[in-house]
């Protein structure tokens, strides 16, 4: 049962336990490919920049592809197969191969000509500038 702070029960309180564990339920869900959430993103953001890092454990640079288009960074790559030999029998396949894409809107607005990447350890860091013109600029209120 859900309380509210005064102790008493809340039929709200139910259903929003009720939504969060249905949220946990289909969180994941990926219609039979494991690679609906892959790579695992952390997207920070200031008032000057917006930084993504992304885990990538086992992939190439030439693996990857990096775009901002409207808003909007995109990261497509190929996880390639690690099977062994041919005969290798499968007793377990939690690592998924083949194409990946995901797309991150942004906040604001960023510079596209001084965005920066780096790839390390498997962790690709993305740094992406804001525009200067959508910075939050202070408004000096002047007296009549």
């Amino acid at each position: 049962m859900y309380w509210t702070n005064s102790r008493t029960w809340s039929p709200f309180g139910e259903l929003r336990g009720l939504q969060r564990e249905m949220n946990r339920l289909f969180d994941g869900y990926d219609n039979g490919t494991s690679l609906s959430r892959f790579p695992a993103l952390n997207v920070w953001g200031n008032t000057d920049q917006i930084i993504v890092t992304a885990e990538l454990p086992g992939l190439e640079i030439e693996d990857l592809d990096l775009s901002v288009v409207n808003n909007q960074l995109t990261i497509k790559g190929e996880r390639k197969n690690d099977k062994p030999a041919e005969d290798a029998v499968c007793h377990r396949n939690e690592r998924g191969c083949g194409a990946f894409v995901r797309t991150v809107k942004l906040p604001f607005a960023v510079e596209n000509d001084r965005i920066t990447a780096k790839y390390e350890n498997g962790v690709l860091s993305i740094v992406m500038p804001r525009q200067e013109a959508t910075k939050p600029k202070r408004i000096e209120i002047k007296t009549a």
